[in-house]
């Protein structure tokens, strides 16, 4: 094998050249995609910072309960279950009278 000359190198770095320009292009508009659009949103704008914090501590609103509507759900649901687990009782009794 022949042994590397000068000017088997200057092609390499060359391409090595090529590819860091590249990378660092790359990144530079990366960089400045991301910082345009932060600033372009306000994203560092603090007045709309403490604005969404005054905004949260207006919504919070807990309501009382009406303890009265939720006693007629739970006694209506209970008699729902009530009567669907005679059904099923009905029916499992004639089953099992049927595989006899």
């Amino acid at each position: 094998m022949p042994a590397a000359t000068s000017s088997d190198a200057k092609p390499a770095s060359e391409l090595r050249t090529v590819f860091a320009s590249f990378a660092a292009g790359v990144s530079a508009m990366f960089v400045a995609g991301l910082a345009i659009t932060l600033v372009a949103d306000g994203g560092l704008s603090m007045p709309t910072a403490h604005a969404a914090t005054l905004e949260q501590r207006e919504a919070v609103v807990i309501e009382p309960l009406d303890l009265i509507a939720i006693q007629t759900q739970l006694m209506s649901a209970d008699q729902l279950m009530l009567a669907a687990q005679m059904r099923t009782d009905r029916s499992m009794d004639r089953l099992e009278s049927l595989s006899r």
